[in-house]
């Protein structure tokens, strides 16, 4: 559907053109922006991106007589903003306040911000205003299904957190698979990304979730994954990652196409858009509170503009 104004932008019907609102367009700022937002939302929906700036872009042939003007429309994906709006806007009629650290465990594991009003909705009112504790992250947590969390990652991956986050307890590997309702080998082929990450221990007594339990001992003494530290970088995780999931040929050689990234000087946008290990370590750049550079962009829809105003030119 076309607003009046794009209308006499790309309308080829005359009797359309006709009834279309004509535009004051100021000389020195033809430039305008657009009224609204759209939220667009699904599995997958990254994929739509590209043909949407496109669409977006030349929508259809200019008119002849097209004015000169065109309006900018920003495009962004669900960032670290929009699931610390949620964590606000969800936790301020309950009164615990949200940290750093809640903010990046929720980002990095619930699978959109819907997923994250819909945890924090489980969690009782308090008459203390306190901050948000990690064992009551790991509840709400765990009152979503599977398929809501780490949504980027193999469903599989999803099915584990979810039940190591409603364990009371270490759990042996065949109690995780029997729980999981997967296979022991299934949990071995993701061991190493997850422990790379921190997010879960492993040792003689079993596996459990680097996430505090809802005893009286963790919750003086919270358990998180390291990489949220204020001292870890992106990169000290990526080096834990690829270390625990390439042989120490190719993680120590400069030549490797995933080991080179550590190379000075490093270069973590190839391991970001690397197709297997890219969403572990968009993971990874959730928890250490670091956004990836692909962010938002914004596209111009209209007529091409030989000269635009300084207040949208770029430095």
């Amino acid at each position: 559907m076309r607003s009046p104004a794009t209308g006499k932008l790309f309308e080829a019907r005359e009797e359309k053109r006709q009834t279309a609102l004509s535009p004051t367009v100021d000389a020195d700022d033809p430039l305008g922006t657009l009224i609204g937002s759209v939220v667009i939302r699904g599995e997958d929906v990254h994929r739509l991106r590209p043909k949407l700036e496109q669409t977006l872009e030349t929508p259809a042939a200019l008119a002849e007589d097209a004015p000169e003007f065109a309006a900018r429309v920003s495009l962004s994906t669900g960032d670290r903003t929009a699931y610390a709006a949620a964590v606000t806007r969800i936790l301020q009629t309950k009164n615990p306040r949200p940290t750093r650290d809640i903010v990046s465990l929720l980002h990095g594991l619930a699978g959109s911000p819907y997923a994250v009003a819909r945890a924090l909705q489980q969690l009782a009112g308090e008459d203390e205003h306190r901050e948000l504790r990690p064992d009551e992250l790991r509840y709400a947590l765990g009152t979503l299904e599977p398929e809501q969390l780490l949504s980027d990652l193999p469903p599989t991956v999803g099915r584990i957190v979810r039940t190591l986050l409603t364990a009371e307890s270490r759990l042996s590997q065949r109690e995780l698979a029997d729980r999981a309702e997967i296979s022991t080998r299934t949990i071995r082929n993701y061991r190493d990304q997850l422990e790379g990450l921190d997010l879960i221990h492993v040792d003689e007594n079993g596996y459990r979730l680097a996430l505090s339990f809802q005893t009286t001992t963790e919750r003086h003494d919270p358990v998180v994954p390291t990489g949220l530290r204020k001292n870890q970088t992106l990169l000290d995780v990526a080096d834990a990652l690829l270390e625990t999931i390439l042989p120490p040929d190719r993680y120590g050689d400069p030549n490797d196409l995933l080991g080179n990234a550590l190379f000075w000087p490093p270069n973590l946008s190839r391991l970001l858009e690397h197709p297997t290990v890219g969403p572990w370590m968009r993971l990874a750049a959730a928890l250490t509170a670091i956004e990836p550079t692909e962010g938002s962009r914004t596209v111009q829809m209209g007529s091409p503009l030989e000269q635009q105003p300084l207040s949208h030119t770029t430095p």
